[in-house]
């Protein structure tokens, strides 16, 4: 998830784990029980970082949203 900055200019990247997602077929879409404040303060990262490479990236993110390891 991403928001923030203008035309991609600041934008920041939130990854959210995928046991956090719920698809719902009526929405045809996922749906995430995180408030905004939640993800303002979660771990993210912008275009310019590859937080991907450190193993423990996925293990905050996880940890953040208080989910077992694995994203």
């Amino acid at each position: 998830m991403s928001f923030g900055g203008f035309l991609g200019i600041g934008e920041r990247y939130h990854p959210l784990p995928w046991k956090s997602l719920t698809y719902d077929t009526r929405l045809g879409g996922y749906v995430v029980n995180v408030t905004r404040g939640q993800l303002e303060q979660a771990p993210s990262y912008t275009r310019d970082d590859t937080p991907w490479g450190d193993p423990t990236y996925g293990r905050r993110v996880s940890d953040y949203y208080g989910l077992p390891d694995g994203i």
